[in-house]
Protein backbone atom coordinates (compact mmCIF):
# COMPACT_ATOMS: atom_id res chain seq x y z
CA UNK A 1 0.00 0.00 0.00
CA UNK A 2 1.05 3.20 -0.91
CA UNK A 3 1.24 5.26 1.30
CA UNK A 4 1.18 2.22 4.64
CA UNK A 5 -1.90 3.06 6.65
CA UNK A 6 -1.31 4.76 9.84
CA UNK A 7 -1.15 1.90 12.72
CA UNK A 8 -3.99 3.84 14.85
CA UNK A 9 -6.38 3.25 11.39
CA UNK A 10 -5.36 -0.15 11.40
CA UNK A 11 -5.76 -0.50 15.22
CA UNK A 12 -9.01 1.17 15.32
CA UNK A 13 -10.33 -1.68 12.68
CA UNK A 14 -9.32 -4.38 14.48
CA UNK A 15 -10.11 -3.32 18.28
CA UNK A 16 -6.43 -3.40 19.11
CA UNK A 17 -4.11 -0.71 20.32
CA UNK A 18 -1.38 1.35 18.20
CA UNK A 19 1.12 -0.11 19.74
CA UNK A 20 0.09 -3.72 19.25
CA UNK A 21 -0.07 -3.04 15.53
CA UNK A 22 2.98 -1.46 15.29
CA UNK A 23 4.75 -4.49 17.39
CA UNK A 24 3.12 -6.97 14.99
CA UNK A 25 4.18 -5.01 11.87
CA UNK A 26 7.85 -5.05 13.01
CA UNK A 27 7.66 -8.77 13.50
CA UNK A 28 6.72 -9.31 10.05
CA UNK A 29 9.26 -6.85 8.66
CA UNK A 30 12.15 -8.46 10.25
CA UNK A 31 10.57 -12.03 9.20
CA UNK A 32 10.72 -11.37 5.73
CA UNK A 33 6.99 -11.23 5.02
CA UNK A 34 6.72 -7.50 5.04
CA UNK A 35 8.93 -4.96 3.65
CA UNK A 36 8.82 -0.90 3.95
CA UNK A 37 9.80 1.22 0.84
CA UNK A 38 10.00 4.20 1.34
CA UNK A 39 6.18 5.10 2.88
CA UNK A 40 4.68 2.04 1.64
CA UNK A 41 4.23 -1.04 2.86
CA UNK A 42 4.47 -4.14 0.50
CA UNK A 43 4.25 -7.56 0.76
CA UNK A 44 7.67 -9.26 0.32
CA UNK A 45 6.47 -13.02 0.61
CA UNK A 46 2.64 -13.69 -0.19
CA UNK A 47 3.29 -17.30 -0.12
CA UNK A 48 4.52 -16.97 3.72
CA UNK A 49 1.85 -14.68 4.48
CA UNK A 50 -1.00 -17.30 2.96
CA UNK A 51 0.06 -20.13 4.62
CA UNK A 52 0.53 -17.69 8.31
CA UNK A 53 -3.07 -16.49 7.65
CA UNK A 54 -4.27 -20.47 6.86
CA UNK A 55 -3.19 -21.36 10.20
CA UNK A 56 -4.68 -18.58 12.47
CA UNK A 57 -7.71 -19.57 10.68
CA UNK A 58 -7.62 -23.15 10.85
CA UNK A 59 -7.39 -24.01 7.45
CA UNK A 60 -6.76 -27.69 6.25
CA UNK A 61 -3.39 -28.14 4.46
Amino acid sequence: MDPAPKHAALASQISTNREQVTRELNVLVRGGVLRKDDKALLVADVARLERMVSQVRGDAG
